[in-house]
């Protein structure tokens, strides 16, 4: 029973994630989308488009840590953060995925949504994205 527990809390990132019942029984029966034959990146594109977006995140967080070469899956797990409005976790995934994405164009534009999540983050000063290109 104590395993059972454990298992549940360590599905939700917050208290505020289980208070609703159909959340709860949605975490339990979590199947990843690779297993159901399903690509995770669209499937999280569903639940954006649905305003899912806690859904969306367990899916790319998911997708993550199963597919750690997945950039698709972690630049639009940036975005679900974006429409969360969790500066903490995008700055934390976006420091993480620099390295990977220098002189791609795709940096500046997460640049420029973390300037306005994260006005002080040192990642989105103007001179660190020149430095990048």
């Amino acid at each position: 029973m104590l395993r059972i527990l454990a298992d549940v809390a360590k599905a939700f990132d917050s208290v505020a994630d289980i208070a609703a019942p159909s959340e709860l029984l949605h975490q339990l029966r979590f199947v990843p989308p690779r297993k159901r034959g399903i690509d995770p990146v669209g499937e999280a594109e569903v639940y954006l488009t649905y305003q899912r977006y806690k859904r969306a995140r367990q899916v790319l967080r998911y997708a993550k840590k199963t597919e750690p070469d997945n950039l698709e899956a972690q630049i639009l797990l940036l975005h679900t953060y974006h429409l969360l409005e969790s500066s903490h976790d995008y700055c934390e995934l976006a420091t993480e995925l620099y390295p990977k994405l220098i002189g791609n164009p795709e940096w500046k534009r997460i640049c420029q949504v973390g300037r306005t999540m994260a006005p002080n983050y040192p990642l989105f000063t103007e001179e660190q994205i020149q430095r990048s290109h």
